[in-house]
């Protein structure tokens, strides 16, 4: 049986479509966990119109909100009967086949877990762009999956594409994904473990449809840097579970990717310093590279 949580905060005018998209899939065997974070909107009309639906094991509403949807997914997994996951974002839906696809991908393939291709869709359902493939075949092993994807950065773009075996998680990473504000679904995707022939799969069809705002929590948590200081945390985490050298070529790719956001989201003086200090503390060799940087600006001046 499939679990899927439906963690919903202030979406209501996407809340039918999507509670829709998830009782009509083809593939039947799951229950439907809402869990409401204290929408303000009327989220709770639109849910109780669907409390007597058989897939819906349980309807919980937080009388404050928690202020992080992790929070909201590791209460799902704990109230979860199934031994799959699929954690269903509030404002995004999905081909009627998308869990009979993923499915079949996951039993085929022995995945830990599996995703679809996603079309991004604005607020009226209009097509933005199609992410690409992201795997060059159908599967890839789970350790070169998390060696050669998540390392740097999360190409997971939405967790609404995503369906996972509930025991190839190891429940204590509930606790540390919840420390995070931005980056712990890519800690999620990194801690997934199996055995030799154990893979990360990919259904090659357009079955998730991620809706983006103009104004996201994703945009908001870049400017603040926290896809650099807290994405070096989880890849730290990752290359410590993996026995992963932190070499030289690991420093360098993270002094650039640094480089590369400080431009594109204009950070502040206070924050490339806060991060600055940070990798002087754990990465030496990052810290260096952007000192070098700096002294030779001076020098040309």
């Amino acid at each position: 049986m499939v679990s899927v949580i439906l963690p919903t905060y202030n979406h209501a005018p996407y809340l039918k479509q999507r509670i829709d998209s998830i009782l009509n899939q083809t593939y039947q065997d799951f229950e439907l966990i809402i869990l409401d974070d204290c929408s303000p909107d009327n989220s709770r009309e639109i849910i109780e119109s669907y409390r007597n639906n058989l897939h819906i094991s349980h309807i919980i509403y937080n009388e404050t909100n928690s202020g992080s949807t992790f929070k909201q997914w590791k209460k799902g997994i704990q109230l979860a009967k199934g031994e799959y996951i699929w954690i269903a974002e509030s404002d995004d839906f999905v081909d009627v086949t998308f869990l009979e696809k993923t499915m079949n991908s996951i039993y085929e393939f022995n995945s830990a877990f599996c995703f679809s291709l996603t079309t991004i869709v604005d607020k009226d359902n209009n097509e933005v762009m199609k992410q690409p493939p992201m795997l060059h075949g159908k599967s890839i092993n789970l350790n070169q999956f998390t060696k050669g994807y998540l390392l740097f950065s999360n190409p997971i773009c939405n967790a609404s594409m995503v369906v996972f075996r509930k025991d190839a998680l190891d429940e204590t990473v509930w606790n540390r994904i919840t420390e995070f504000r931005y980056c712990g679904d890519w800690l999620l995707w990194g801690s997934f473990k199996g055995g030799a022939n154990t893979t990360v799969s990919e259904v090659k069809e357009y079955l998730n449809f991620f809706r983006t705002h103009s104004v996201n929590v994703s945009n908001k948590s870049e400017i603040n840097g926290l896809g650099i200081i807290e994405g070096y945390k989880v890849s730290k985490i990752i290359t410590n579970r993996l026995r992963i050298k932190r070499n030289k070529e690991y420093s360098l790719k993270w002094y650039y990717k640094w480089q590369e956001h400080k431009l594109k989201f204009s950070y502040s003086f206070s924050l490339n310093r806060k991060i600055l200090s940070m990798f002087i503390k754990n990465q030496p060799r990052v810290a260096l590279l952007e000192l070098k940087r700096l002294v030779s600006r001076l020098i040309k001046r």
